[in-house]
């Protein structure tokens, strides 16, 4: 019984928060499908610093387009009348985070394979 009450008295988080936690584990697995498809692939010679100054780069060039959404959720959050409007708007903006999470890292990997096949 106690638990069937806690599940309808629990509270949601807001839109903007439910966004920023996805946009910080959408970049976890960014970054982790970096080191483990992209970084691989990367022809180097020794212990060359080139693959991890590219994986600092590619990470780097997606932080801002992700605080970006944060920005944008924060501040539709603001101007939210609590009619679920926004409810569409954040599935599709999560549903895109998502696919850039996992395809990126998968475009950038088939460059470089095709990148060390020419050469």
């Amino acid at each position: 019984m106690a638990r069937a009450e806690h599940a309808t008295i629990r509270v949601h988080k807001s839109y903007s928060k439910r966004m920023s936690d996805h946009v910080a584990f959408a970049l976890v697995a960014y970054t982790l499908a970096l080191i483990f498809l992209v970084t691989p692939r990367m022809e180097s010679d020794g212990t060359s610093i080139f693959p991890y100054f590219l994986l600092v780069i590619l990470v780097a060039a997606v932080i801002s387009p992700c605080r970006n959404l944060e920005r944008r959720w924060q501040a539709l959050q603001a101007t939210d009348n609590g009619d679920g409007s926004l409810d569409g708007r954040y599935k599709a903006d999560r549903a895109k985070l998502w696919f850039a999470a996992i395809a990126l890292p998968v475009v950038f990997a088939l460059i470089c394979h095709m990148i060390a096949s020419v050469a």
